[in-house]
């Protein structure tokens, strides 16, 4: 089961690195396709940054439904936005239980201000109940050099 969890952050970062060095189809705030299978809606989208003194937040905007009782996780995490790679492990932001009806939730997270001391980017994702990917939008760039 661990082999399994690395193998998809692998497959995640891989991922991302694409989505850095293309733009992504929902980098920086376009909309994407909501992963629908069966009637469950997982879609994460609208990503905002705010920059403060002291701290950086960053939300996004996540819907989900369509399918009573599935469990599904949101996950951040901060990638170095030069090289595609995340500077961290993911960070579960909130845990779903989902019902048939799609309801949206703004979620957000903060970091340090001191922290952003090159190009970042935070990288919102949602998994199904077994773990696999579902849906992911990323932040535009912050931070020193962008």
């Amino acid at each position: 089961m661990g082999s399994m969890r690395a193998l998809q952050i692998a497959l995640l970062v891989a991922l991302v690195a694409a989505l850095a060095a293309c733009g992504g189809s929902k980098n920086g705030g376009g909309a994407g396709l909501s992963a629908t299978s069966g009637g469950l809606v997982a879609d994460v989208s609208k990503p905002q940054i705010v920059e403060g003194p002291e701290k950086i937040t960053a939300s996004a905007q996540i819907k989900v439904g369509g399918v009573a009782g599935k469990h599904l996780t949101l996950e951040w995490g901060l990638v170095d936005a030069l090289q595609g790679n995340e500077s961290q492990s993911e960070i579960v932001v909130r845990r779903y239980v989902t019902t048939r009806k799609v309801v949206t939730h703004e979620e957000s997270v903060s970091i340090p201000t001191s922290k952003a001391f090159k190009p970042y980017l935070i990288h919102f994702v949602i998994y199904a109940p077994d773990g696999s990917y579902l849906d992911s939008v990323d932040t535009k760039e912050f931070g020193k050099g962008t």
